[in-house]
């Protein structure tokens, strides 16, 4: 639950450390795979940053949330912006300050047609009431292109539980 509200926490209020490498192997729909992530790193970045309004506009209307507070699941008319809603409040309701989400090289970039199936290894750090936390998980996006560009159709984070950094 904390994760998921650092994580917003993260994106809307620090830049980000992190690097985005794309795909390698060039394969079928590598292109998209490619452009996809780097739209997908792209809002990782902007979010850390705290530009929250670009963070809502990359998303469909009616995307499909998975993370690991609250109700746990966000679909329907307005998903990002409940979503950014409800992991605020969890942030401020714990004290957490500070979320920074750092990303790897996807473990798993796959296009088929207009859609891309991303994996990303990930890095949630915060400060939680002055003890710095980390916790090391993933996130997994689906993004969609129409003939304006790509859109986040769902994105899901999963993780284990954060500790105290070293």
């Amino acid at each position: 639950m904390r994760k998921s509200l650092l994580i917003a926490a993260a994106f809307a209020c620090w830049p980000i450390a992190a690097y985005a490498q794309p795909a390698t192997t060039p394969a079928p729909g590598a292109n998209a795979a490619s452009d996809a992530t780097a739209f997908v790193t792209g809002i990782i970045d902007k979010f850390n940053a705290g530009d929250t309004k670009s963070f809502l506009a990359a998303h469909e209307d009616d995307a499909l949330i998975v993370d690991d507070f609250g109700q746990h699941v966000w679909m329907g008319k307005g998903t990002a912006q409940r979503w950014l809603n409800d992991y605020m409040k969890q942030s401020a309701s714990l004290g957490d300050t500070g979320g920074h989400m750092d990303y790897r090289k996807p473990i798993a970039s796959n296009a088929e047609g207009n859609s891309v199936y991303i994996v990303m290894p990930t890095t949630y750090r915060y400060v939680e009431k002055g003890t710095k936390m980390a916790g090391t998980g993933s996130m997994t996006f689906v993004v969609k292109r129409d003939g304006k560009g790509w859109k986040v159709a769902s994105w899901t984070y999963s993780g284990a539980t954060p500790v105290p950094e070293k």
